[in-house]
């Protein structure tokens, strides 16, 4: 018995099957879908028609096919070639996975070297190890090592989702390049005290820079918040939340009015139909300023209030674990990076937390009642 459900999208010309469907894109234009099932059998067509629907949704997004009844492999491949095409696509999808507009931005950039170097039309099928090395090489004579290498990543993972995807046959290794071991930046309590007292910045980035360098939060993270208690609390779906988890910082009455000042910042930036990143602009650029009136390295952004909040607790605390849950690492190794400086480096650095640090010091002191001879001075 034959069911009209299961040839609701089959038609048959001179004792061949085809499949066609219609459907509108995001502006609600209608196109048709058409293709020769190359068979005159109804049980191996509606086999052909599921694998159809099985890639309905790629078809709409513009995805072209060579079906596996078509050619000699016996296998369904993605037909487009052009590497600029497999690039966009690749942008489409990591757009769908709510990656941050800043991310966004660094992966069109990165692959949009990867084109300038390999040229719009290159047929990536055929891209090797070779190619990647040459555009590593090319980037490297004007770029530091880790400039290069988030180029690198970008192009790993794009390179990995063409073959996950089934666009290219194998799994390029694509390695980073050797970056020089770099300690975590951070500001010193002297350079804290000469930060704030600069008469030329104002009050109000005083006070967004102490809410940096007091709960270790990213440049975004704070705008992004909701308070609930005490607690900042920052969704995992937040476009700053790189750590794709909730975030929960516990804030005193102090930082909790600084909060509430940032957040009415970004109020009054957006009724002036400014955008979000300029505030965040604005700030970055302010702390630098400041670094460079006071005449501290140059290196120094702001980020390095995140370094200096994480080398704070890992001085009070000296519990590595808790510094990651409170940075929302990914794992501790990441924050590891962090105990690569001295804890007596760090203590001269902050001497006003001498009496906040976890060890206490060693003495002779061993058991109630035991007493050792101390050494007279002579």
């Amino acid at each position: 018995m034959t069911y009209k459900t299961d040839r609701k999208n089959l038609s048959k010309r001179k004792q061949t099957w085809w499949f066609r469907k219609y459907y509108r894109d995001a502006q609600g234009n209608r196109h048709g879908f058409q293709v020769s099932l190359k068979t005159h059998k109804l049980s191996v067509a509606r086999n052909y028609q599921d694998e159809i629907m099985g890639r309905w949704k790629e078809i709409v997004d513009g995805e072209t096919f060579s079906w596996k009844w078509e050619g000699k492999k016996n296998r369904t491949t993605v037909k487009e070639r052009r590497l600029d095409q497999a690039v966009e696509k690749y942008i489409k999808h990591k757009e769908s996975e709510n990656l941050a507009p800043n991310s966004i931005k660094l992966i069109r950039y990165s692959l949009g070297n990867l084109i300038n170097h390999l040229g719009s039309g290159f047929n990536y099928t055929a891209i090797k190890g070779e190619n990647i090395d040459s555009f590593k090489l090319a980037l490297s004579k004007n770029r530091t090592p880790a400039g290069l290498n988030i180029d690198v990543r970008n192009v790993r993972a794009f390179c990995n989702w063409l073959f996950h995807t089934e666009r290219i046959k194998r799994q390029l290794p694509i390695k980073q390049v050797k970056e020089p071991k770099r300690k975590p930046q951070y500001l010193t309590e002297s350079d804290i005290v000469t930060i704030f007292s600069l008469e030329t910045l104002s009050d109000q980035m005083k006070r967004f820079f102490a809410f940096y360098i007091w709960t270790g939060l990213r440049r975004s993270a704070p705008f992004f918040g909701h308070m609930e208690g005490n607690w900042l609390v920052i969704s995992a779906d937040a476009p700053c939340n790189k750590s794709k988890r909730e975030i929960e910082v516990c804030l005193d009455e102090h930082l909790q009015e600084i909060w509430k000042e940032m957040i009415e910042v970004k109020a009054e930036w957006k009724n002036r139909g400014r955008d979000f990143e300029n505030l965040t602009g604005k700030i970055t650029k302010e702390f630098k300023r400041a670094i460079r009136e006071c005449g501290l390295d140059e290196k120094h952004h702001l980020h390095n209030t995140r370094h200096t909040f994480a080398i704070r607790e890992w001085l009070k605390t000296g519990n590595i674990y808790a510094v990651k849950e409170q940075l929302a690492h990914s794992t501790v190794g990441v924050t590891e990076g962090y105990t690569v400086h001295k804890r007596s480096k760090i203590s001269a650095d902050f001497p006003s937390l001498t009496k906040q640090i976890a060890e206490a010091p060693k003495t002779l002191e061993l058991v109630e009642g035991v007493h050792l001879l101390a050494y007279n001075e002579e």
